[in-house]
């Protein structure tokens, strides 16, 4: 039974807008549309140049701006579309307000909170499972329709931490861990995972 190879790829660095914003969107939508900072362009490219990433065969991405301007690199040096899924999206933070209020007095990030408590959502957003449901699901049809393939994903964050949760455990500073190795989710990282059909046989940092 070949191995099928999936790259899972936390978006570069996306820009920082300190400026005035007099925007009327929902802050949803204004979150998909952040964009990669130029030091951000630059680290894509750079990762991309990476030699795991030769000879990918397929290419997934979520449909914020900043993953699919991480993915093109990917997508141009292997001369590959990128396919998008929603499913891939990042985790909704839903009521910014509530947020807040709900942040106070926290010795955590949100995330971490999640991480710690897999049913905790703001209004509106989304909570651990439900965004590892998701995620899962599309992983799972990947992993069937691509056996044997190399596949990079290129997701975010918290979604990809609350992904990982299925095969790794969260250590006592809210660190995922696996195989006594803790596993950091930077912006960018790739994250190696070695399949057997589902079943996960190894994961490694490259990035």
């Amino acid at each position: 039974m070949e191995r099928t190879i999936v790259y899972l790829i936390r978006h570069s660095e996306q820009l920082k807008i300190e400026g005035t914003k007099n925007i009327k969107e929902e802050s949803q939508i204004n979150n998909e549309k952040i964009v990669l900072s130029v030091k951000g362009e630059m680290k894509a490219r750079e990762l991309s140049e990476l030699e795991e990433f030769n000879n990918i065969d397929v290419i997934w991405s979520s449909n914020y701006v900043r993953a699919v301007a991480t993915a093109k690199y990917i997508a141009y040096r292997n001369n590959l579309p990128i396919n998008i899924d929603t499913n891939f999206n990042e985790r909704k933070l839903g009521n910014l307000e509530t947020l807040r209020e709900l942040g106070k007095d926290k010795k955590h990030t949100y995330t971490e909170e999640q991480l710690m408590d897999e049913n905790l959502k703001n209004i509106d957003g989304e909570n651990r499972i439900e965004v590892n449901k998701r995620m899962t699901t599309s992983l799972n049809k990947i992993l069937k329709d691509n056996a044997g393939k190399k596949v990079v994903i290129v997701s975010h964050g918290a979604a990809i931490k609350f992904l990982l949760m299925n095969w790794c455990d969260l250590n006592e500073n809210c660190k995922l861990v696996y195989n006594n190795s803790i596993i950091e989710v930077e912006s960018p990282s790739a994250i190696k995972l070695e399949f057997r059909k589902e079943n996960l046989e190894n994961m490694t940092i490259i990035k």
